[in-house]
């Protein structure tokens, strides 16, 4: 089996799109939004995004091989030219206990330096990766670049380097591999610096210091003048941005701030965990006016019709793809692919009938279709537990709930998928696959709910850092990490037995899976969610308050733990207001709150509002 075979032997295998190559971006990349070609336009911009919702992906296709591949054209032609920095892995925090202990010399200054370096590093080192034209033009292009640019201006900077290989032996991968190994050099002769700190009270340091002004930004917009590159905009891409310490992130908005937008511009990717808006002078970073901010999370989350689309396309590609790899004579359709489970579905189509027959005599809402899409669902998880008691066997199957329990998130519904082509694989022992039987698909979404709620939970619990968990600055002592933890479970357990109890309940609105905060909720509740959006237990939006003052704080259950609950994931249309009382009180013991209110059966005391942010659901 050739290496796209086996690539492509599970469709919905999740790869790092660092690893892959652009025929396989191009050929499996989706548009995230409608407005997606405004982070391709000159400016910088901040891309905000829980793990999983596809930011790597959005940044590897933006990458100038795709580009190239992906509009038919040559390098020098492209719209602009981009640069991928990843932070996460290997970036310029390396010895951060050390770099603490700069900060009464030179903090900023060392700290400028290394981020500048270790930026300038990647760039040239993707450029010696680049399949650039070899003729005596790029090779006198390239030395020149060098000579006149780059170490000119490193010199400055108080670096003198080699000379570049010589005519007869160079081409423009060879000189950009020539200045990769310089940069990386200085970038290591600095770290060697930091580790000595740790012995020396404050060791000379002799080497070179880079800024942005001083090298980065003229080395970066030098290579606009090189004739196999455009002399349009650059664009350094920094993936997952949250891992740069404090200063080099005030540091990064301080370039920002510069006004060198219109040849350089930084795309920030983060985790919703960005420290701070602050730069060197003290004044903020502001968007729109600095920079532009697109939250990939809100986008999805309160935009199912827009979100379903999307999954569907992505499905399909690798489908296709996957026929096509496997030499497989099939047209698979997502739907057909992920079946749902047709005892249940008739079912529900008959309590759907039933609702219609009565509409004229006991209708709730305005329209027939409304009291359908409201009630049958929750009518037919409320028949399970009847005397059975069995809400449990309850399928989450079929393409349209898969989506739904993703939660937003493309790599959730891959993860899933992945594991349901497995199993449905290892079942089928070499047979060609056209669907995932239901029963897949429902044992592995209530395993993975079971998996976030207990293991993932666990493993948050024992390594999360208590300093650095929420990017907030308030009054509250954090007493230890598992206190922080225990408090976010018994979060998620009170609400999501709040929510079953809505979802059973003979009340008008029963799809309930967000709340509202309401009046003045305290550091400790806000600190509480927010926890909870770090770790992707909860989506974070806004509402408008209910005396129409302002907004305050909507926090969406994550619904990849809809099984663990019993609940219907496409429960979307409405939200409970919650006062700071009843938060702590759920956060202090959920099974006292949920005992009391089934005992009172004073649910319906509960304001439960609907959600006209999600107007586009099903």
């Amino acid at each position: 089996m050739n290496a796209a075979r086996q690539q492509f032997q599970n469709p919905f295998r999740v790869l790092s799109p660092e690893e892959m190559v652009a025929e396989d971006v191009c050929d499996l990349f989706v548009e995230p939004f409608t407005d997606f070609g405004k982070i391709t336009l000159p400016g910088h911009a901040m891309l905000n995004g829980p793990r999983g919702s596809g930011k790597s992906m959005i940044f590897r296709y933006l990458l100038p091989d795709c580009q190239k591949l992906q509009i038919g054209t040559s390098y020098s032609e492209l719209p602009f030219f981009a640069f991928l920095v990843s932070i996460k892995n290997a970036g310029p925090t390396t010895n951060l206990t050390e770099f603490r202990r700069l900060s009464e010399h030179a903090d900023i200054v060392f700290n400028e330096h290394v981020l500048t370096v270790f930026i300038a590093s990647k760039v040239f080192r993707y450029m010696q990766q680049l399949d650039f034209a070899i003729s005596p033009q790029s090779v006198r292009d390239s030395i020149e670049y060098f000579n006149t640019v780059f170490s000119r201006h490193l010199a400055l900077c108080g670096k003198r380097c080699s000379a570049p290989p010589s005519k007869n032996q160079a081409s423009p991968s060879t000189v950009f591999g020539h200045i990769a190994d310089i940069c990386e050099d200085i970038f290591a002769e600095f770290i060697q610096f930091t580790k000595r700190i740790a012995t020396d009270r404050l060791p000379r340091y002799d080497g070179a210091l880079c800024g942005y002004t001083d090298f980065l930004f003229p080395v970066l917009a030098g290579l606009r003048e090189l004739h196999f590159l455009p002399d349009r905009p650059l664009y350094i891409l920094i993936d997952d941005a949250d891992y740069l310490s404090l200063t080099q992130t005030i540091i990064l908005n301080s370039w920002i701030s510069s006004r060198t937008h219109t040849t350089v511009s930084f795309k920030v990717s983060t985790q919703l965990l960005y420290k701070t808006s602050a730069t060197i002078s003290g004044l903020p970073i502001q968007s729109p006016h600095d920079y532009q901010e697109i939250s990939i999370a809100d986008i999805h989350t309160s935009r199912y019709k827009r979100y379903r689309q999307r999954i569907e396309q992505i499905v399909r590609k690798r489908l296709d793809r996957w026929s096509k790899d496997m030499g497989l004579c099939q047209d698979l359709s997502p739907i057909d692919f992920f079946p749902d489970d047709v005892d249940q579905e008739r079912r529900i189509k008959e309590i759907a009938g039933s609702i219609r027959h009565r509409f004229e005599s006991s209708g709730r809402g305005s329209r027939v279709s409304d009291d359908v899409t409201r009630y049958s669902r929750p009518e037919f998880i409320r028949s399970l537990g009847g005397p059975s008691k069995s809400t449990s066997t309850y399928s989450y199957a079929g393409f349209a709930q898969l989506v739904h329990v993703s939660s937003g998130l493309v790599r959730y519904f891959l993860e899933s998928a992945s594991q349901m082509f497995a199993d449905e694989q290892s079942r089928l022992q070499g047979k060609d696959i056209t669907s995932i039987r239901p029963t897949i698909q429902n044992e592995v979404v209530r395993n993975q709910a079971n998996q976030l709620m207990f293991e993932h939970f666990d493993h948050v619990d024992s390594g999360v850092d208590p300093e650095q968990s929420v990017g907030l600055r308030d009054s509250v002592t954090i007493d230890s990490t598992h206190r922080d933890m225990q408090r976010l479970r018994n979060l998620i357990m009170g609400l999501g037995g709040l929510f079953f109890l809505k979802l059973v309940s003979s009340d008008a609105e029963r799809r309930v899976f967000s709340v509202a905060l309401s009046g003045h909720p305290t550091p400790y509740i806000i600190r509480t969610f927010e926890l909870g959006v770090q770790f992707g237990y909860f989506h974070r939006s806004s509402i408008g308050n209910k005396d129409g003052t302002g907004r305050t704080r909507l926090y969406v259950l994550t619904r990849r733990i809809a099984p663990f609950f019993s609940l219907d994931p496409s429960s979307f249309a409405g939200y409970l207001w919650v006062t700071s009382e009843f938060a702590a009180q759920l956060i202090q013991d959920p099974h006292a709150v949920l005992r009391k209110l089934k005992s009172s059966g004073s649910l319906a005391e509960l304001e439960v509002d609907q959600l006209s942010l999600f107007d586009d659901e099903e």
